[in-house]
């Protein structure tokens, strides 16, 4: 298996060519042409697109371009099921391995891969470390590794996923080039990003985070009702399309029977309702002239409607970088669009339950570690049911105990899993390690607290939104003032004091205004 060879002689009119052939689009967009051409010619990069930047283009052309195979890694099957989709839509053999098809299937599409049938192959992190596709990576003609939403690979992404760790592991079993690619990453977690793969001195993309056409907003909120009232008001007459986050299943179905009984019915959207429901709403949100969806953070990725004149957080979310990443939905076509945040004393306790179920205490973790060491041989992959899990730790911890539990395990190393869907009545896991370590927990606890810290500063700060969220990922602006948000219409965003709170140090570089 060897790097392609270098296409350097492409010129532009030519690469747009096939831009225009291949996927159908006249142009690239900003920071696009510039990772390809790097890829193309054997060269690490690393791409920080901001949200529907166009980041699935960078990996999908250079498999039509490359010899071989490009290996894509991302996080979450919903979203390998839409990537695939619109590969295979575009004319690539494209396929996809993770823990929802069968292992018949499995072996196939390991078998075609290795013939070099596959074009672009989609993967899960985890299955990067499971031995059968660790045993066949020698014989598959990967021409690039894309690691799709890399933020995940940083201890400070809002997403952190340890499997990523590992991937720049493989580096010596894959001698091609890869492709990082994110739309969120502060400073520090761009240079995590480039230690943990490995990269080669990077051809590097930054995007600007600056979204001018966005309106952004918080608006305080004591409980349900004045929440309600709220987001009553915010959609009444609505146009185009619009969407309302909330942080738990509970609450969208709570929000989604709120607004019907005031006379806005609205489509739900969370993994705890069946695949075809999803799927029902998806294509409604897509072609539907003014669809309301009310959804956890599970909805949005891969949904590309550029007509959303609206997203509204029932309370915020857990950090900064989720909370631009999901209102930078809104917008995508140019126009005027809202991005309002609701924002109670109460917000702070979902914070810390969701913070409980992600850091379980000690007793448990050894609890169940010492259950899988006597069930399991270490890196042996096993199946296990998700009853068996919840019965080694006890009935009341429930289903999303164990699986918060496990997880707890991936991040300490001890385990990797992939997650499973939720209709799945048990997951595939292998053990890492016999012995236990809890120290990388504390870590992550700290930084986790000092996200929604972040984020509660945000809510609070007297300065101009924009300039705020701007300076939080490192970017510098002239403006005292964006004329457009909450804070700048009244007035208050011109004085000049910060409107995030910054531990000293915390975010690496870049101003802290």
């Amino acid at each position: 298996m060897t790097i392609p060879p270098p296409l350097s002689t492409t010129r532009p009119t030519t690469l747009t060519a096939a831009l225009k052939r291949h996927l159908g689009h006249t142009a690239f967009r900003p920071g696009q042409e510039g990772l390809i051409r790097a890829v193309l010619d054997g060269r690490d990069a690393l791409g920080i697109l901001p949200t529907g930047g166009g980041k699935s283009v960078c990996f999908q052309l250079p498999a039509f371009l490359l010899p071989g195979m490009v290996l894509v890694v991302s996080p979450l099957i919903s979203l390998m099921e839409d990537q695939v989709g619109r590969a295979r839509t575009a004319g690539l053999k494209a396929e996809v391995l993770n823990a929802a098809i069968s292992g018949p299937e499995r072996r196939r599409v390991l078998t075609e891969s290795e013939n070099g049938v596959v074009q672009l192959l989609l993967v899960s992190p985890e299955r990067l470390h499971l031995p059968a596709f660790v045993g066949a990576l020698p014989s598959l003609p990967i021409s690039l590794l894309a690691v799709d939403e890399a933020h995940c690979i940083s201890h400070w992404g809002h997403d952190f996923r340890p499997s990523y760790l590992r991937i720049g592991e493989l580096r010596s079993q894959i001698p091609a080039p890869v492709l990082a690619l994110t739309a969120t990453a502060t400073h520090r977690v761009r240079e995590e990003i480039q230690a943990r793969l490995r990269l080669r001195s990077p051809v590097r993309v930054v995007g600007s985070f600056d979204r001018p056409n966005l309106i952004w907003e918080v608006r305080e909120a004591r409980g349900h009702r004045e929440k309600m009232h709220q987001l009553h008001g915010l959609l009444r007459g609505r146009k185009g399309a619009n969407i309302v986050y909330a942080s738990t299943r509970k609450t969208v179905e709570a929000v989604r029977r709120s607004l019907a009984a005031r006379g806005l019915p609205a489509l739900s959207y969370h993994a705890g309702l069946p695949p075809s429901v999803r799927t029902a709403t998806q294509d409604r949100f897509l072609h539907d002239s003014a669809p309301v969806v009310v959804a956890t953070n599970a909805f949005g990725m891969g949904i590309d409607r550029a007509s959303v004149r609206s997203v509204l957080h029932y309370q915020l979310p857990g950090s900064l970088e989720a909370y631009y990443q999901e209102a930078g939905r809104a917008g995508r076509d140019g126009a005027e669009a809202r991005c309002v945040a609701l924002s109670g004393k109460r917000d702070r306790e979902v914070h810390d339950r969701f913070l409980a179920l992600a850091y379980p205490e000690e007793t448990r973790l050894r609890r169940l570690h010492r259950y899988l060491t006597a069930r399991f041989q270490v890196n042996e992959e096993a199946w296990i049911p998700k009853e068996e899990l919840e019965h080694a730790l006890g009935r009341k911890v429930g289903e999303e105990g164990a699986l918060a539990t496990l997880r707890a395990l991936a991040r300490c190393k001890a385990l990797v899993f992939e997650e499973p869907e939720e209709a799945a009545v048990g997951l595939t896991l292998t053990l890492q390690s016999s012995s236990l370590t809890l120290e990388p927990l504390e870590r992550l606890r700290l930084i986790q607290e000092s996200q929604v810290a972040a984020i509660l500063s945000y809510a609070s700060g007297r300065s101009c939104r924009r300039r705020a969220l701007l300076a939080y990922f490192g970017e510098k602006t002239e403006k005292a003032s964006c004329g457009k948000c909450d804070r700048c219409r009244n007035g208050a965003g011109r004085r000049l004091f910060p409107g995030i709170w910054l531990p000293p140090g915390l975010f690496g570089k870049g101003p802290t205004d």
